[in-house]
């Protein structure tokens, strides 16, 4: 695997494309249709190689209205996507609202899913403003600055966590 960056873009080749780089690039396609996001936390690490497993893939997401939020809601019905919350989609709209996370993952899956949240504070907001896109060969998705990764990991301050920073 090869990390290029150009015209502030991180190019990633020669990367094995796993099973979980093509759900988050699958998903992330259709949610950026409706809303910018950015990727944060543990699959930062593994997309640049990391050898280590999640079982989730947490992601920031600009406040969108409940009308764009049902609208998203449908295309992912569409798309073979569910909702591990028991809620329907109001009620999976509040929570977000609330600053609760709803997660989100293939039919008949559990795990790996998605867990989507609205941005709720400055770091948050830096991390969309300031998003990198990575582009893995005719597809790219968009992760947190790696600045703010490192420091993130650090006061989490887990073992794994540690380990993520000091990879990154």
């Amino acid at each position: 695997m090869e990390l290029k960056y150009v015209q502030g873009k991180i190019a990633i080749e020669n990367k094995i494309i796993t099973t979980l780089d093509k759900f988050v690039l699958n998903f992330t396609k259709l949610l950026e249709e409706y809303v910018d996001y950015v990727i944060v936390s543990g699959y930062v690490v593994i997309l640049f190689g990391r050898a280590r497993g999640t079982e989730d893939i947490d992601t920031i997401i600009r406040y969108i209205d409940s009308a764009t939020f049902a609208s998203f809601y449908q295309k992912l019905s569409r798309e073979g996507y569910y909702f591990l919350n028991p809620e329907d989609v109001n009620g999976l709209y509040e929570m977000l609202e609330e600053g609760l996370r709803v997660r989100i993952a293939k039919e008949d899956t559990i795990i790996p899913n998605i867990e989507l949240k609205f941005v709720k504070d400055d770091f948050d907001n830096y991390a969309i403003d300031n998003r990198l896109e990575v582009v893995l060969g005719e597809k790219h998705l968009f992760i947190s600055p790696i600045e703010l990764q490192i420091p993130y990991k650090l006061y989490l301050g887990g073992d794994k966590d540690i380990e993520d920073a000091m990879y990154l």
